[in-house]
């Protein structure tokens, strides 16, 4: 089973979960640590959800480093794996994390939940920034009135002190809504 099969399923099956909720947005390779990793498919809503697939010509030797990157950003993760590496690959994430293995169907692959995950217990502020472009970042510091001394600082500061001002549950919502609202997103090649 291929990537292309998997994303296909998995892409359908979000957009019809949140065909009735505008305010959702469902994005491909959604870049975290300042693109150190690409989350497969993500859901920005109330949640940023991610979902990491492993299809049977992938291999799991990133999968350590993207479940820890996963974790410091994503409210919510899921693997989303074959039978291939349905048990190997589950012992490699955390526990809060959702799993659905992907089933050839006789049209399109079928894909079926195994563990429900939960939310993430330990999100860290300075990543869930990072989400921000710099400008986006300024101006949530510029309302705030935090943005002095910054105004040619490079991208890392502007995060750091965005992490710093903001409560993190605030700072998880103004990241969702920015997300959210964005309108020039790079299209999935």
């Amino acid at each position: 089973m291929r990537d292309s099969d998997i994303r296909q399923a998995l892409t359908a099956r979000l957009a019809t979960k949140y065909d009735s909720q505008p305010d959702t947005q469902i994005r491909h390779e959604l870049g975290l640590c300042a693109g150190r990793t690409r989350v497969d498919v993500a859901v920005i809503n109330g949640h940023i959800s991610g979902f990491e697939i492993k299809s049977d010509q992938d291999k799991l030797t990133r999968l350590e480093l993207q479940a820890e990157l996963y974790s410091r950003v994503l409210d919510r993760a899921s693997l989303v794996t074959t039978g291939r590496y349905l048990d190997q690959a589950a012992e490699m994430i955390p526990s809060w994390w959702g799993v659905w293995l992907a089933l050839p169907g006789e049209r399109a692959v079928r894909l079926r939940n195994v563990r429900r995950g939960s939310r993430n217990p330990s999100p860290n502020p300075f990543s869930i920034a990072q989400l921000l472009w710099r400008d986006e970042a300024m101006a949530l510091l510029r309302e705030r009135g935090s943005h002095r001394g910054l105004s040619k600082a490079p991208r890392w500061f502007v995060w750091e002190r965005l992490a710093e001002t903001l409560e993190l549950g605030e700072l998880q919502a103004e990241v969702r809504r920015v997300l959210r609202t964005r309108v020039d997103w790079p299209t999935r090649p």
